[in-house]
């Protein structure tokens, strides 16, 4: 297995290895540098979807895909433009709003009681232009914020809400299930890596407002924080190419898809891991 940089601050490309075949040490490996560099690029690994989720399972216990979502009840998010006959599917359909929604900057299932850790995306179909994915390390924003504002963050708490983050594309986009089932959850504005300690700034579209600020106070301190974690000295791109297997920690990464041509298809895989050591607070 050999390594090398991508980002002066995070992420490890990783290669000579088949993630369908790896032995104990290899596995423990792939988990030391996904803790350390909180971003892994694995290139090559023409994988069924079955195995990626037994890869996956290395990280942990995997999220049951939600409804309205394409692979609802299951261990797989199908995240495509192209429709059950093969079709690209048209810019008003909700696959297409999805996509859409994660052109904004996220964090996976901060929205839920039991928020994400790992996610793994598996590119199979790449459209020829466009499309890339972009990365932060919130771990690197943190150290880098004014003393004061990171005292400030420490103690803070935000509100988390998937209709918040979709009514931005569409304010019918949520369906009544998905209401129901994701209300409001409170998450820390600083999440602490369980094992290394790291502190990671923590929030994103499916951020509504942060707790016991005002209302114009909340909007001030996100949208300053938004500017400075998506400056361009803390983004990686990542150009897709097929195969490539990309696993990256929710804990302490940021990340949005990029726009692409509507009209060329585009199919990916994400298999994703619960966070065991976090658990939010409803909001009451």
């Amino acid at each position: 297995m050999k390594t090398k940089n991508i980002h002066t601050d995070f992420g490890k490309e990783i290669s000579d290895v088949d993630i369908t075949n790896l032995d104990k040490e290899e596995s423990a490996k792939i988990i030391e540098l996904f803790e350390e560099y909180s971003l892994l690029i694995i290139k090559n690994q023409k994988i069924t979807n079955d195995e990626q989720i037994k890869f996956s399972k290395i990280f942990g216990k995997l999220e049951i895909t939600k409804p309205g979502t394409l692979g609802s009840n299951s261990n797989v998010v199908i995240l495509t433009n192209i429709d059950e006959f093969g079709n690209v599917v048209s810019t008003s359909h909700k696959q297409s709003k999805n996509d859409r929604a994660n052109q904004q900057w996220h964090s996976d299932s901060s929205f839920k009681i039991v928020p994400a850790q790992a996610s793994i995306l598996s590119g199979k179909k790449i459209p020829s232009q466009g499309g890339n994915t972009d990365f932060v390390s919130m771990r690197n924003v943190y150290e880098n914020l004014k003393e004061d504002i990171k005292l400030k963050v420490d103690e803070l708490k935000a509100v988390h809400h998937f209709a918040h983050s979709r009514s931005k594309i569409d304010e019918k986009m949520v369906s009544k299930e998905e209401y129901e089932k994701f209300p409001p959850v409170i998450q820390p504005m600083v999440k602490i890596n369980p094992k290394n300690k790291k502190k990671a700034l923590y929030f994103g579209s499916h951020t509504a407002y942060v707790k016991d600020l005002s209302k114009n106070e909340s909007i001030g301190l996100l949208n300053y924080l938004l500017d400075f974690a998506t400056k361009e000295k803390f983004i990686y791109s990542h150009e897709w190419e097929e195969n490539d297997l990309l696993i990256w920690d929710n804990r302490a990464i940021l990340h949005r898809g990029k726009s692409y041509n509507p009209e060329e298809p585009r199919y990916l895989v994400r298999t994703t891991v619960e966070d065991s050591f976090t658990r939010a607070e409803y909001l009451n």
